[in-house]
């Protein structure tokens, strides 16, 4: 048996909202109501000395047709068609006709059913916003008027009734005036909480964007441990991979660490917690709410330091770019001055002086290269590299240090393919060379330059036979200025971990034995 079709949202009617609509049919509920009420009293009335001979059975006929009428009405209601206005003036008009009506039957009634058409007039305007609400009492009034007209024309009625009429007729305009004024009034309302409504509902947009846009993550929980919200990043900060359901899920069943640090935080402080993902910083701020719910701040520290350092490293690289001239002119100068005197010194000391100058300069040419070559890192300009490619730089670079042919053992297959920036890859091997030769045994096979394909990513490995590293180092690796060389700068190996990044590539270190082993990892291309 096939499901029911889904019912189809109603057109919407351009200048009226959807309380429009369900006022209108509760009007026509009424209209209902009153049409079975007025057929059962004709049923119970019909042959009573209320009515004229006759008259009873025009009564429920009458009331029989206003019944059906208002029943086919609720069909126009459900497919808002025709339009709203015309709809509501077809109902206050087949009022009016059909009191008209009935009033016609019995002069008793005709009091009574005078007051049923200032029902009508008073719903008209409050249903239609105080629109048309004089029209329909002007209808309403001039209908009285005439029913009564032609009723003392037939001797039905006497003329001086007619001041009763008029008092009927004034009250037509006066609860026509009043029902315009208080729609006005609801109106103005309805329109102003509409606005309210769009822009609350626009804040909670951006705010929606900015809590999923957010570097740290943001959890609101509740007094008794209840999550509240989990914003995806804190999910991804805590490595939490169970469904997160609001108002059920419990922190401490999907993050325990921090549900125990949750409570000795108290609002305004912070707290540091180990997360599988991250290192993060907890800060707790209170929403002042009767449930004492709070929000939970975590700030990954590890990108907060990676950041702190690139602050550093841009400011040191715009004061090096700015000065490097005047740096560069004295350290030749003194280069210069250290190899005169290395020729004309006469004893070994004045010798040694002069390499230790030499040296130094050395160092702080290398410094302001390296630096300014990090300044550069976002000036790229790709190119192919294959295995005959990458072998020729690699021999290159050996030579450059002096390195025996046989020290530098290199393997790739031949379908080696990748793209990169020459620049940048000449910087990252030659610091990568540079310094496992310098931490090696200096023998033949000490070095040894390696590639793998898996699919599209490229492995290229630089592994040599020295001690390797020490535990308490591996976590200060790619730290600028941190080295174990005193000859060293402390800024090879993050210079070419910031190359690697901007390439889209990684360099890390490979934890193993026989020696230190890093790895750079990239996209391949055909």
């Amino acid at each position: 048996m096939n499901a029911p079709a889904a019912a189809l949202p109603r057109p919407p009617s351009p200048g009226y909202f959807a309380s429009h609509w369900r006022s209108l049919d509760y009007f026509n509920l009424y209209r209902l109501t009153l049409a079975v009420a007025l057929v059962f009293s004709g049923l119970l009335f019909g042959g009573s000395d209320l009515f004229r001979a006759g008259e009873g059975e025009r009564f429920q006929g009458y009331a029989y047709t206003y019944l059906v009428i208002a029943a086919l009405f609720v069909l126009g209601i459900r497919a808002r068609w025709p339009g709203f206005q015309i709809q509501l003036t077809a109902h206050i008009a087949t009022d009016i006709v059909v009191v008209m009506l009935l009033m016609t039957t019995s002069s008793q009634l005709a009091g009574g059913m005078g007051l049923l058409l200032a029902i009508s007039v008073a719903s008209g305007g409050l249903v239609g916003s105080g629109r048309l609400t004089l029209l329909y009492a002007a209808m309403a009034s001039i209908a009285v008027l005439l029913q009564h007209g032609f009723s003392i024309l037939g001797g039905r009625e006497v003329a001086d009734s007619f001041f009763q009429v008029g008092l009927l007729c004034a009250g037509y305009f006066a609860i026509g005036l009043l029902a315009h004024a208080l729609t006005q009034r609801a109106l103005r309302s309805e329109r102003l909480a509409q606005q309210q409504s769009d822009e609350l509902a626009l804040l909670n947009r951006i705010n929606a964007l900015a809590i999923e846009n957010s570097p740290d993550g943001l959890l609101a929980v509740r007094g008794d441990g209840v999550v509240r919200h989990a914003s995806p990043r804190a999910l991804a900060l805590l490595g939490v991979t169970t469904p997160v359901v609001p108002g059920t899920t419990r922190l401490a069943d999907c993050a325990p660490d921090l549900a125990r640090l949750a409570e000795q935080v108290r609002p305004g402080t912070e707290a540091s917690l180990t997360a599988p993902a991250a290192q993060l910083r907890v800060r707790c701020i209170p929403l002042a709410t009767p449930d004492d719910s709070r929000v939970l701040v975590l700030e990954d520290q590890t990108q907060a330091a990676q950041a702190a350092q690139r602050l550093k490293l841009a400011a040191l690289g715009r004061l090096t770019a700015n000065i490097a001239h005047e740096i560069r002119n004295p350290l030749s100068a003194i280069s210069h001055a250290a190899q005169l005197l290395r020729e004309e010194a006469h004893d070994p000391a004045g010798t040694r002086l002069a390499g230790i100058i030499e040296n130094n300069a050395r160092r702080l040419d290398r410094l302001v290269e390296e630096v300014l070559t990090l300044n550069r890192r976002d000036r790229l300009n790709p190119a192919t590299f294959d295995a005959a490619a990458l072998a020729g730089l690699v021999d290159e670079l050996r030579q450059a240090e002096e390195i025996p042919a046989d020290a530098v053992i290199v393997s790739m297959p031949d379908t080696l393919r990748f793209q990169f920036d020459p620049d940048h890859l000449r910087q990252i091997v030659w610091n990568l060379m540079r310094n496992a030769w310098r931490y090696s045994r200096k023998q033949p096979g000490s070095l040894h330059v390696s590639a793998q394909t898996s699919g599209d990513t490229v492995q290229i490995d630089l592994a040599d036979d020295g001690p390797g590293l020490a535990a308490e180092h591996l976590g200060k690796l790619f730290e600028p200025f941190f080295t174990t060389d005193a000859q060293g700068t402390g800024l090879g190996l993050f210079l070419a971990r910031e190359l690697a990044e901007a390439n889209r590539a990684r360099l890390a270190y490979v934890p193993g034995t026989g020696g230190a082993r890093f790895r750079l990892s990239l996209g391949g291309s055909d």
